[in-house]
């Protein structure tokens, strides 16, 4: 949990999607204190209870778990309408509703643009003096949209959701004429093949992964949207870990696979920019070409990603939140080491246009939804991660194929790639 300047936490965000088990050994003490609000219905649906019991769930566990008793949840109708929460919006509005009424829980703090309102239990509240250890929820079935569009941050994936754009009948047509259907035909040809995932080791036999799209709306507030970013990921499922060997035992029709990636995708792609477009030197490793040869590649790689999504190459230090993150890695070594040899060795990196990153974010999208179909279209079966196509052993060459054709497709210098 972060905290602010104002001391104000964030919070733990209440997710309408999970429920209790009535198996459960919470499950009693929870549903008693539930049992004590009262409804205006005399005699509610059953239905009407079992939600509003579920969004009870959600705060409750989520004000338990927070070490300051602080929670937020979504309380946007539209929110609800676009993202299909399993737990209605009604539900969780009479909940919170009633648990203001009650005085078990009360406004915290002030809310911010594009943030929830926070709302925390003080230490008399029943939702804290429940004598039970912890609560333990199980996750009610849902997906994300196929296409969602957010707003710019660090996290894009994470991004608050734009309500006000994705709602907007004219920019909710466009999304439904324009933006689905690519994303709808790429997960109907991924239902195809079969594809068996290792998470943990553990081989899930039940997996049939589908893709959504991400786009960040840079255009700002009630504006025509300028819609960059666009990657696709996992809608419901998730790539096993590369490091301990898990996602390198991914099964696809039944054969082992094998990973083709891009080299240096970013440079790579900022090289056929249309304005600051260069020639690539003939290497196999554009992290340690010529003046790059004697610094330590991961951070020469991570330097150039940082400086491509925005960091100013002339600033005088590390930013500060890399320098904690990776201080090992950075040891005793200068930001200046590093930009310099790599401004001269790249010099359009001093002349990055604004949301660079995201420019090039949306053609690297754009690439691999070409190569992913140009794949499937063949019989072939994929998975991809951003610059990365997953296929069987024996269609490495195919992959290979796929992305050079998708370079091509877009008037692209065709890409150093990377087999295994």
């Amino acid at each position: 949990m972060v905290q602010n300047d104002n001391n104000i936490t964030d919070g733990t965000f209440a997710v309408p999607r999970y429920h209790l088990d009535p198996t459960r050994p919470e499950y009693k003490a929870v549903k008693a204190l539930f049992d004590k609000i009262e409804w205006r219905q005399k005699t509610p649906r059953q239905d009407f209870l079992q939600n509003r019991f579920n969004a009870f769930c959600t705060i409750i566990a989520a004000v338990r778990s927070d070490p300051e008793n602080i929670f937020h949840t979504i309380q946007n109708k539209s929110h609800y309408d676009i993202n299909k929460w399993p737990t209605p919006y009604r539900a969780v509005k009479d909940i919170m509703d009633m648990l203001i009424n009650l005085g078990w829980i009360v406004r915290h703090g002030h809310r911010k643009r594009y943030r929830n309102y926070r709302y925390k239990a003080l230490s008399a509240s029943p939702l804290l003096r429940l004598n039970v250890e912890t609560i333990k929820l199980s996750e009610l079935y849902w997906e994300p949209p196929v296409v969602s569009i957010r707003r710019g941050d660090t996290d894009l994936d994470k991004a608050p959701l734009d309500v006000e754009l994705m709602a907007n009948p004219q920019w909710k047509a466009w999304i439904g004429k324009h933006l689905v259907p690519k994303m709808d035909a790429l997960n109907d040809k991924l239902l195809d093949h079969e594809f068996v995932l290792f998470p943990f080791g553990k081989a899930d036999y039940d997996v049939q992964p589908q893709y959504q799209r991400i786009y960040t709306n840079t255009s700002g507030f009630k504006e025509e949207p300028s819609l960059l970013h666009g990657r696709i990921y996992p809608r419901n499922f998730q790539l096993p870990n590369k490091k301990q060997g898990w996602r390198q035992m991914t099964l696809i029709d039944g054969q082992p696979t094998i990973e083709v990636d891009v080299h240096a995708s970013s440079l790579t792609l900022l090289s056929n920019d249309y304005y600051l477009g260069f020639d690539l030197p003939d290497t196999q490793d554009l992290y340690q070409y010529g003046l790059l040869a004697n610094l330590d590649r991961e951070l020469v790689k991570l330097v150039t990603q940082l400086i491509i999504n925005g960091v100013a190459y002339d600033r005088s230090g590390w930013p500060l939140s890399l320098k904690e993150e990776k201080a090992e890695l950075i040891g005793d070594q200068k930001w200046a080491d590093y930009v310099k040899p790599l401004i001269e060795t790249y010099p359009s990196l001093t002349k990055l246009r604004e949301h660079m990153g995201l420019h090039l974010m949306l053609t690297e999208a754009e690439v691999i939804i070409h190569a992913m179909n140009y794949l499937l279209d063949r019989g072939i079966g994929c998975l991809s991660l951003h610059d990365c196509l997953i296929v069987p052993n024996h269609n490495a060459q195919d992959a290979v194929e796929a992305f050079n054709d998708a370079y091509d497709r877009f008037h692209m210098q065709r890409p150093i790639l990377h087999i295994g």
